[in-house]
């Protein structure tokens, strides 16, 4: 059985749907459009990340940290390439679906030499 393939647009990926990738399927509480969430970045993951789901961003109570879905990815690899950025968001979420995922930049019709 071939895998399914979604598109995925990383800048439009709902935070929540990355946190139920990364194993935490429903956050610690909830106020309204706060989610808390342990910080999966921590040595010692404890709930201090709030995710507003109204603007898809997230800052950390603890430690101050916050930004979208590449500033949580650097937190959690330490890497700053956004390729890097790119396929480790890709590759949690082709787990967390169970799917072949191609990400939206990559879907650009290729130009080729032309004789």
């Amino acid at each position: 059985m071939e895998p399914k393939v979604i598109q995925l647009d990383i800048r439009k990926l709902p935070l929540t749907e990355f946190m139920k990738a990364l194993g935490q399927e429903h956050p610690v509480a909830a106020d309204g459009n706060l989610r808390i969430y342990n910080a999966p970045y921590a040595a010692k993951p404890e709930p201090t990340m709030v995710i507003n789901t109204e603007t898809n961003l997230w800052r950390d109570t603890k430690s101050g940290s916050y930004g979208g879905i590449y500033d949580l990815a650097y937190e959690m690899t330490g890497s700053c390439n956004m390729s890097e950025l790119n396929r480790y968001i890709a590759g949690e979420m082709s787990a967390f679906k169970k799917a072949e995922v191609r990400l939206e930049q990559e879907q650009q019709p290729k130009r080729g030499m032309r004789l």
